[in-house]
């Protein structure tokens, strides 16, 4: 059992995506492949659905391995190479092909992506990609997923291919590992699968680590000392899983060995801490997630924030910077839809210095069309001339990028959102609780949190209340200063050259002199207030509840089941619920004080009820107070306006009656307002939209086709060449053993004859396609038309006849046979050859 689980382990998939001029490169590449290595070869290529593919029939003369189109469910087997067919999309998943048909409203083509993404999850580090000649940007998206779980990625030289297209797109990515002229493809490829790691199980690596942990620790000190990025924050697995990567790159055996490479190849640093670095990223990524962010949390904010005030994202960790982008798209779709403007700025951080100059520029391969939805990208995108995208002056202007240490520099402030997707599981978990705490620090009150869908607050979920728990969005609703308990010591992950200040600094920092003012001006407060202060709610402006006075317990009512809120109309018991919203309403509205006399609480004791509004930390902050007084109480508490019990219920239903016919006068007004934009836009839009779209899905169209085109035109071209070797050696052929073949069709019609048939008929050129019957014999074969007619109507499917003259030595031996392809008869030959008595 242990022997099988080896065996499996050690096999590995070469995945191979090519195009425009790929048919050249596949056989050089198969030629000098080694067809003993143990793997299974994966081929897709660009096919026109509507041309059937000879790319087995041709391959297969490079190379002994079998060669055939791949079938739904085929397991994968060793030495074998599987083809696409054409019009088929390609997945793998464990180890089997499933095929599977391209969506009807697929506007390009882009099957390789889709492979090498299926095969990173599948196959992981026992995976190789191999970018070969095209056009456009297929497989450069695929290549960052085979490059996060540690696969080998080659590109074939762009100087060698035809079209450089593809490889430099792969190229760009910066997460190919060899850029390779094709003569070398084979030998890397073997060095990689026959490596000692490669027949190791990854818990063996781990091992050998552990065993080695001070050359680990030198390892990454040395990579600290040279990019000042410390790398020891990241869990053990990432980074033995990024290490065991490049010693296999490399060809190195032990961690000793990779140790004195490292010392040895400075550019070897920089490459090691690429990979550590994982930039993995892509637009729109969990469509379910971002349909949320849209409806809950981005329209949300740009409602509610002021004009003068700005909306603050910020996006840690953002890569290349398609995520940031794609809240950036969010906000101005937000805006548009509500027609309002709104000052929105996206921070987007990340730690790798390239891939924030990348993000910068703003400009992704045209594979991008995949991810974005076709509106978003009609409207925020410019088509270049490369055929690449770039996002319009709008959007770029609402991002700002900066290199940002997520665990060593200070954290940004004062965010309504922060996005940080896919990060925090590669770090150690004291690292994940200093960066939970940063986020916490960096968030407004009411500001939200999105994370990963493998990640979560851990221990910081009491700072965070869930908005959605399936998609991860969380939001901070409560100003609570984080204990440094709560946040382990990360001293270990200080880099030597910069000391940050802890985590508990950021999050307050007390000054011991205003704490004694503080301690000495609350003394006695809390006994004032039970002696005098009445039972008191505070509720915010939306009626929530945030605080309580004295004994409230006689007005609010026990805890229901289900959903836990703060609303006032849950808290308070049914009775009071009525009047104390209607006097609420009315208090905000009005901004005056409300009287409720002689509300109903209990029967033994009569109570009133008194709202008023005040403000905290500034005007923007209004909270309301509500008080309840014993009925009898002397002097009456003042207020702008009172009611009696029974003028309450009165001013309920006026109060609700108004509410309704205010609400209804809205809702016309507003479904008015929006037939007549609704009109206008349509008007003025959809015309110019659809031309636009109409004009770059037939660019791409066209551009994929033509693609595909020049692989059927080269295979036909190969095709075209073999068969002409086969007629000029057929024709070398006849006239090297002076046969005279006379080849008639179905109607004995002429359809060709050798050089040596004019020594018995009259014949020329000019006479293809006569009717054989009108030709002369110089020699009388008298009965050789019964003879061809038996042949051509099937009566005989051969016939030889010698026919000799009485004055001379030579005889003439005429072979009249059936001209058949396959099975069926397609016409007559006639043959001649003269011998002696």
């Amino acid at each position: 059992m242990e022997n099988s689980e080896n065996q499996k382990a050690s096999h590995y998939i070469v995945a191979i995506g090519a195009s425009a001029g790929g048919l050249e490169a596949l056989q050089e590449l198969f030629s000098l492949l080694p067809t003993d290595l143990g793997a299974s070869y994966v081929i897709v290529q660009h096919l026109s659905p509507d041309f059937k593919s000879m790319m087995d029939e041709l391959l297969s003369k490079n190379t002994s391995m079998a060669v055939h189109q791949a079938v739904e469910g085929e397991e994968l087997l060793a030495n074998t190479v599987y083809l696409i067919p054409a019009g088929k999309l390609m997945r793998i998943a464990e180890g089997k092909i499933y095929l599977s048909d391209l969506p009807p409203d697929n506007r390009i083509n882009l099957p390789i992506n889709e492979l090498f993404r299926t095969l990173a999850e599948d196959a992981q580090n026992h995976a190789i990609g191999v970018i070969l000649s095209g056009t456009g940007s297929d497989g450069s998206r695929g290549v960052l997923s085979l490059k996060e779980m540690g696969a080998m990625v080659i590109a074939q030289d762009p100087e060698e291919a035809k079209f450089d297209g593809m490889p430099l797109n792969a190229i760009n990515t910066g997460s190919v590992d060899f850029v390779l002229p094709i003569r070398d493809i084979p030998d890397q490829i073997k060095r990689f699968i026959q490596h000692p790691l490669a027949r190791e199980t990854r818990s063996k690596f781990r091992e050998h680590l552990s065993k080695n942990s001070k050359i680990l620790d030198d390892i990454l000190a040395l990579i600290n000392d040279r990019t000042e990025l410390d790398f020891r924050a990241y869990k053990e697995s990432t980074v033995s899983r990024r290490i065991e990567h490049r010693m296999s790159i490399n060809s190195k055996h032990t961690l000793h060995e990779y140790w004195e490479y490292l010392n040895s190849t400075p550019g070897e640093v920089e490459l090691v801490k690429q990979d550590l670095l994982i930039g993995v990223t892509q637009f729109f990524r969990d469509g379910e997630v971002w349909e949320k962010l849209f409806e809950d949390v981005v329209k949300p904010l740009v409602l509610e924030t002021p004009k003068d005030e700005t909306i603050r994202i910020w996006c840690p960790g953002c890569s290349t910077g398609e995520e940031a982008y794609s809240y950036a798209i969010l906000f101005a779709e937000a805006m548009d839809e509500l027609q309002v403007e709104r000052h929105v700025t996206v921070f987007a951080s990340d730690i790798d210095q390239s891939a924030i100059a990348f993000a910068a520029n703003g400009t992704y391969p045209s594979s991008i069309s995949s991810e974005v939805p076709a509106e978003y990208l009609t409207k925020h995108f410019t088509h270049l001339n490369d055929s690449n995208y770039q996002i319009s002056k709008r959007i770029r202007n609402m991002v700002v990028f900066a290199t940002h240490n997520l665990i060593q520099d200070p954290p940004f402030s004062n965010m309504n959102l922060v996005s940080c997707r896919n990060t925090l599981i590669y770090l150690q978990n004291a690292a994940q609780q200093k960066v939970m705490a940063f986020f916490h620090f960096a968030l407004k009150v009411r500001g939200y949190l999105v994370l990963g869908t493998a990640e979560s607050p851990g221990s910081f979920s009491i700072y965070f209340d869930f908005t959605d728990q399936r998609n991860r969005i969380y939001q901070k609703t409560k100003d609570i200063k984080v204990p440094s308990s709560q946040i382990s010591s990360t001293s270990s992950f200080q880099n030597r050259h910069y000391r940050p200040k802890s985590v508990t600094n950021y999050l307050s920092m007390p000054n011991k002199r205003i704490d004694k003012e503080r301690k000495a001006a609350t003394i006695g407060r809390q006994a004032v207030m039970d002696e005098y202060i009445p039972p008191t709610l505070i509720t915010d402006s939306k009626l929530r509840v945030v605080y309580s006075y004295g004994d409230t317990s006689l007005f609010t009512a026990k805890l229901r089941p289900g959903l836990v809120t703060y609303d006032l109309s849950d808290i308070l018991i049914d009775e009071l619920s009525g009047q104390a919203i209607s006097a609420a309403h009315q208090v905000l509205r009005e901004n005056s004080s409300v009287l409720m006399q002689d509300i109903k609480v209990d029967a033994e004791e009569s109570w009133s009820l008194r709202c008023f509004a005040f403000h905290e930390n500034g005007p923007d902050n209004a909270y309301l107070a509500l008080s309840f007084f014993k009925g009898g109480i002397k002097p009456a508490p003042v207020s702008d306006v009172t009611y009696e019990r029974g003028e309450q219920t009165e001013k309920r239903i006026e109060e609700l009656d108004n509410a309704l016919i205010d609400c209804q006068k809205l809702y016309r007004e507003a479904l008015e307002d929006l037939d007549s934009t609704s009109e206008e836009l349509q008007s003025s839009n959809e015309e110019l939209m659809a031309a636009n779209e109409e004009l770059q899905s037939t660019n791409e169209e066209l551009q994929s086709v033509n693609e595909e085109l020049y692989t059927v035109n080269s295979e036909y071209q190969q095709k075209i060449a073999e068969l002409t070797d086969i007629n000029n050696d057929l024709e070398n052929l006849m006239i090297a053993t002076h046969l005279a073949v006379l080849f008639l069709n179905s109607d004995l019609k002429i359809r060709r004859f050798t050089q040596a048939m004019k020594q018995y008929v009259n014949i020329i050129d000019f006479d293809i396609n006569r009717d054989f019957r009108d030709l002369s014999f110089k020699k009388p074969l008298t009965e050789l038309d019964e003879l061809v007619s038996q042949v051509n109507r099937g009566q005989k499917s051969s016939v030889t006849k010698i026919f000799s003259e009485e004055d001379s030595t030579r005889e003439l031996e005429v072979t009249v046979s059936q001209y058949k392809i396959g099975s069926t008869a397609k016409g007559v030959i006639i043959s001649i050859i003269e011998c002696r008595r």
